[in-house]
């Protein structure tokens, strides 16, 4: 998104070059730097710089309003700044405990209506289901009883499922005798419409097909008994489709030695400490041509006095690879059924440091991509007048999807921060580390993506090979990628005794 060195550089940076924020010298480039130098600022200190680049930034929204209009750069930094505002209030915390989220007036069904429009406005779960359904038939031929269970949480859609009815009752040996499919999700009403519609098409398919739906999330499910929660039987070909959610099972206290200073921090806030921040934080002049004018102290922008903030800085790296017991146990767990195959699609980011300024520089880059699909997936849609997206429509996605994302992103920590992406090539290291070996998407399965990458119509789309692996890429930049895994042959967990034959992702996925 923007041009410039490597986030962990010192000096203010724009890391990740991404097209729409790279062009020209306007209030979108001057925009970026202020949210990247404030969110410097709300991690090291000191508090009255954040608070002034915060007004500045606030501006300079505005700014790129009145030059660009309700583009997705301006509707994505005003969600930044959100997510900034209420991170610098973190420390007072009468005042946090006193905001309340506007997620919590989320009705069920706004929130299901929302989940839906992501699935046809955005061309990646699209593209990320029908290559997962290639390669579970690929992987269940010539089986006569066959067990899905799909863990895609929020993701889940029927269509997803239709399809792959027709996928297997294609099969040039003929159905399977029984399709069980199992799901689990924290929408029971949902669950129960999808097994009504899922039924429906089954015996118009003339196919034998059981559903179980499973009311939670990933997280919460018993993973010492998960037989006997997902009904798995004796003799099934069993598979698992895990799409954006094995990434909740990263969530670690991994910022608990810091809770003291936190702690800390806490005792010293006080209303005298808001008061400073209001008198700091004053708004910005406006010079001519409409530009913000700002003017920042002399010092080192990342010199870090002694002011409350200082005490909850985190450390600028974390460890390479991290694999939480929740994460081991299900995969553990998963890997002792001897399922046929693991499908898995995730965010491709490197959103599960410790570090708020890397964290929100990755989150800025990766998000503005999306925002950017959206916004010309819903062009597209509504010139072939397929469904005429309104921008109330989009903006719900926005918000309600995308924005939820971002705040689990950015405004949470240690166990409570379950939006925890990575790149590939980690994931591919914990599969392995858990006993599992690489199972290379099919060229019929890679076909399929893209020719669903044709069908939405979007230049700038794009699916690219990694290692066996699929990356769902938009204007160069990767988002999510797809992978598939099964249990390897000898050896337990972690012995390595048997290499994944083709998942052997280094740096070159990272070059972004």
């Amino acid at each position: 998104m923007f041009s410039g060195t490597d986030s962990s550089s010192p000096e203010l940076s724009l890391c990740s070059p991404y097209g729409p924020w790279t062009q020209g010298r306007g209030p979108t480039e001057e925009l970026g730097l202020a949210l990247l130098e404030c969110a410097a600022h709300v991690e090291t200190g000191p508090m009255e710089k954040a608070t002034r680049c915060l007004a500045r930034a606030t501006g300079l929204v505005a700014a790129a309003a009145a030059a660009a209009g309700d583009g997705p750069q301006k509707r994505l930094a005003e969600a930044m700044v959100d997510c900034l505002a209420r991170r610098l209030l973190r420390p007072v915390q009468a005042i946090t405990d006193a905001l309340i989220d506007p997620s919590v007036y989320l009705d069920r069904r706004s929130v299901r209506a929302a989940r839906r429009g992501f699935f046809e406005l955005s061309p990646f779960p699209k593209v990320a289901f029908v290559v997962g359904n290639r390669a579970i038939v690929e992987a269940v031929e010539n089986e006569s009883l066959v067990h899905v269970v799909g863990m895609s949480g929020p993701f889940t859609q029927p269509c997803q499922w239709i399809q792959l009815l027709h996928e297997l009752r294609r099969r040039p040996e003929g159905p399977p005798r029984v399709v069980r499919l199992t799901v689990v999700h924290d929408d029971g009403e949902l669950l129960a419409k999808m097994a009504e519609v899922l039924s429906d098409e089954a015996e118009e398919l003339d196919m034998e097909f059981q559903f179980h739906g499973v009311v939670g999330q990933l997280e919460d499910l018993d993973f010492s008994n998960l037989r006997d929660v997902l009904e798995i039987k004796s003799g099934e070909a069993l598979v698992f489709s895990c799409t954006l959610q094995l990434h909740r099972l990263l969530a670690a206290d991994d910022d608990a030695m810091y809770s003291s200073r936190s702690a800390h921090l806490n005792q010293m806030a006080s209303i005298a400490q808001l008061q400073q921040m209001a008198v700091s934080s004053c708004p910005p002049s406006t010079g001519g041509g409409g530009s913000v004018q700002y003017k920042d102290d002399d010092d080192d922008p990342y010199r870090s006095p002694a002011t409350p903030l200082t005490f909850v800085s985190p450390p600028a790296s974390t460890p390479h690879l991290q694999m939480p017991a929740a994460l081991a146990n299900f995969l553990s767990a998963v890997r002792a059924l001897s399922p046929k195959i693991v499908v898995v699609a995730e965010q491709d980011a490197d959103h599960n440091g410790v570090s708020f300024r890397k964290r929100f520089c990755e989150a800025l880059h990766h998000y503005a991509a999306v925002f950017d699909s959206l916004d010309d997936a819903a062009a597209a849609t509504t010139s072939a007048a397929s469904h005429l997206w309104s921008p109330d429509e989009r903006a719900q996605v926005e918000r309600v999807v995308v924005g939820e994302e971002i705040k689990g992103v950015l405004l949470r920590d240690g166990a409570h921060r379950r939006e925890r992406h990575d790149r590939l090539r980690q994931w591919a290291a914990r599969m392995e580390m858990a006993g599992f070996t690489g199972v290379p998407l099919s060229y019929a399965a890679i076909r399929k993506g893209n020719d669903m990458v044709r069908r939405c119509g979007l230049r700038r789309c794009e699916n690219r090979e990694c290692g066996g692996c699929l990356l769902l890429c938009w204007s160069s930049r990767p988002l999510y990628s797809i992978s598939a895994w099964r249990p390897a042959a000898s050896g337990g967990a972690g012995s390595g005794s048997e290499r994944s034959e083709y998942i052997h992702v280094g740096a070159e996925a990272d070059d972004r």
